[in-house]
């Protein structure tokens, strides 16, 4: 069971995020309709918590989706194994309350 140190996930530091470039990529996701839920309840936090000198960019689903994915892409994760997405989930929430 191979379990990536804590430096070492799938993306090493914060700059590497943040030197990424815009998204081209277009990518369809089916999701429950709680997680869709979820998705605006956040959009919708984001943008009503900021001034309007904050509002620099849109925040949108997809921009939280986006932001998620770069953020988990940091944590160490053992991806050895992985029955199912319950599972996989269950073990990036263990990762992360670290």
């Amino acid at each position: 069971m191979a379990v990536l140190g804590r430096s070492n996930g799938l993306v090493s530091s914060i700059a590497d995020i943040e030197e990424q470039s815009a998204a081209t990529v277009r990518l369809t996701v089916p999701v429950r309709p709680e997680q869709e839920e979820v998705l605006t309840r956040i959009v919708r936090t984001i943008s009503t918590n900021r001034s309007k000198n904050n509002k620099q960019q849109r925040i949108t689903k997809a921009s939280v989706i986006r932001a998620y994915i770069d953020a988990m892409s940091a944590v160490s994760l053992d991806f050895d194994e992985i029955p199912d997405e319950k599972e996989f989930t269950r073990r990036l929430l263990e990762a992360i309350s670290r």
